[in-house]
C-alpha cells in the first residue's frame, strides 16, 4: 500500500515526491487498462511494462492487484462526492434545487470518467470483493451528500416523507457501516433515498453501458423529466428550484 503523504504545512522530502509520482502513474495507467479492455483488463504485468520495471517492483507500492483496485474504488468514489458535493454546495440556499444538481451532477461525472464509474457501478472485477472497511468512507461521502440532499428539502417543508408509497425500509449492514454506531436511522427515509439512488443509477447505467442514446435522440431532456419523476415519488411539491 502506498505510504500517506505528510500532513499539515510538512514539506515532502524527494523520495515521498518521487514515490507519490510512481503511484499517480500507477494509478493512471490502471485506469487507462480499464477503459480500453474493461474491468477484466487489469494486469500489472501491463502496468509494470509500460513503466519499464519489473512486475516485482509494483508490489513495493501496492500489496496486490487487490490492493491497487481497493485505491482506484477509494479515489473513484471521492472523486464522484467531489463532484456531488460542489453541485450541491451552489445551491445551499435552494433545497427544492439541491437534489436536482446532485442528480446531474452523478450523470456528468459518470459520463466523464466512464471507467471510474465501471468499477464501483459496474460490472465487478474477477476475483475482487471490496472490503467496507476500506472503501466504505469514501462510499460513505456519497450516500451522506444524497441524505444531506434529501433531509435539506425536508426540514424546509419542500419534500413531505409521507407523500410517498415507499414502505419503511431498515438500513443494511453497508449502510450501517457507513455511519457512526449511535446514530439513528429514519427508516422511511432510507427507503426513499435507497428507492430514488437506484432509480438513478439504473437510467445512468444504461446509457454508459447501454443503448439509450440509440433508443432516444434527447437523452438530456429524458434524464430531466426522470430526475422529476424521481422527486415526485420522493415527495417533492416542486420538482424545481426557485
Amino acid at each position: 500500500m502506498s505510504v500517506p503523504m505528510p500532513e499539515g504545512n510538512v514539506r515532502p522530502t524527494r523520495r515521498e515526491e518521487r514515490r507519490a509520482a510512481t503511484v499517480a502513474e500507477i494509478k493512471a495507467l490502471a485506469r487507462r487498462q480499464l477503459a480500453t479492455a474493461g474491468t477484466g483488463g487489469l494486469s500489472l504485468r501491463g502496468i509494470a511494462r509500460e513503466m519499464r520495471m519489473a512486475s516485482a517492483a509494483l508490489f513495493r507500492y501496492f500489496d496486490s492487484q487487490a490492493d491497487l483496485i481497493t485505491a482506484l474504488c477509494v479515489d473513484a468514489y471521492n472523486s464522484k462526492a467531489d463532484a456531488m458535493e460542489s453541485a450541491r454546495s451552489k445551491h445551499d440556499s435552494d433545497p427544492a434545487a439541491q437534489w436536482r444538481a446532485v442528480c446531474i451532477a452523478v450523470r456528468e461525472w459518470a459520463l466523464q470518467h466512464p471507467a471510474d464509474y465501471a468499477l464501483i457501478s459496474g460490472t465487478p472485477l474477477p476475483g475482487y470483493q471490496a472490503q467496507p472497511e476500506q472503501t466504505g468512507p469514501a462510499a460513505a461521502r456519497v450516500v451522506a451528500v444524497l441524505g444531506a440532499a434529501y433531509l435539506a428539502a425536508v426540514g424546509a417543508g419542500i419534500a413531505d416523507p409521507a407523500r410517498t408509497s415507499v414502505h419503511a425500509i431498515s438500513a443494511g449492514p453497508l449502510l450501517a457501516s457507513m455511519v457512526p454506531g449511535d446514530a439513528e436511522f429514519d427508516t422511511a427515509v432510507i427507503g426513499i433515498i435507497a428507492n430514488a439512488w437506484a432509480s438513478i443509477l439504473g437510467f445512468v447505467s444504461a446509457e454508459v453501458f447501454g443503448s439509450l442514446s440509440a433508443l432516444v435522440v434527447d437523452v438530456d431532456a429524458l434524464y430531466d423529466s426522470h430526475i422529476a419523476t424521481v422527486m415526485t415519488g420522493m415527495g417533492y411539491q416542486s420538482t424545481v428550484g426557485s
